[in-house]
């Protein structure tokens, strides 16, 4: 009867230390050799121009862009657009300065807004594309909820995290499930943008040109 409890101890001892060892050795961590590296998708490409010939008065549609492609460089980033119309002079003699923005005459005196629809941002209707040159031409800054940020920047799309009104969503309300983490503004590609032209009295009857540049800044 000895032999046979002590037997039985020695089981139950020998049973409960492959039991613990088993589970000291699940708990144990074990690392996972992981590597590897995200290359560069290149940029995005655009496609299209504006052409157009107005022959009566009003806001026209002058053309659009498609845009295609992926850009996964660092962020926070913005693509922006805006003129650059370093051939605009102006009326000699004009009490104050005009707009250089948008569409320009080929003498360089007369100009046309130029608007933009971009549907990436959540706008509605269609903006007033700037010209970089303006005196008051002030760059990107992020938003905040409570203050939106002061700048000129006609933004197409862009990824900042540090934008609270990118990153609340489109609740507008920070901190709940419709959180936009990372401030992300992109859209699936191919993206139609179209323009428009205010084409009205002070359009004046000649031919018009503009520089018009999209380009993707990184954000200080």
């Amino acid at each position: 009867m000895k032999n046979i409890t002590k037997t039985i101890l020695l089981i139950f001892i020998i049973t409960s230390i492959m039991c613990l060892d088993a589970q000291t050795s699940f708990a144990k961590r074990a690392i996972i050799p992981t590597r590897g590296k995200v290359n560069s998708f290149g940029t995005y490409s655009f496609a299209g121009k504006l052409d157009f010939d107005i022959k009566n008065a009003g806001e026209q549609e002058i053309g659009k862009i498609v845009i295609e492609g992926t850009y996964n460089g660092e962020y926070p980033w913005i693509m922006r657009i805006y003129t650059d119309n370093t051939n605009y002079t102006g009326i000699a003699g004009s009490v104050k300065p005009q707009s250089n923005q948008g569409l320009i005459s080929t003498d360089g005196r007369f100009s046309i807004p130029l608007m933009i629809d971009i549907p990436t941002m959540n706008a509605v209707g269609y903006k007033t594309i700037p010209d970089i040159s303006q005196p008051e031409y002030k760059t990107y800054r992020p938003d905040k909820l409570n203050k939106a940020g002061a700048y000129t920047d006609c933004i197409i799309m862009g990824i900042d995290p540090r934008n609270e009104a990118w990153v609340s969503g489109s609740n507008g309300i920070l901190f709940d499930s419709d959180d936009n983490t990372i401030g992300d503004m992109t859209a699936q590609t191919p993206i139609t943008i179209k323009f428009r032209g205010r084409f009205d009295e002070r359009a004046v009857a000649t031919n018009y040109t503009a520089n018009l540049y999209v380009e993707i800044i990184t954000c200080p």
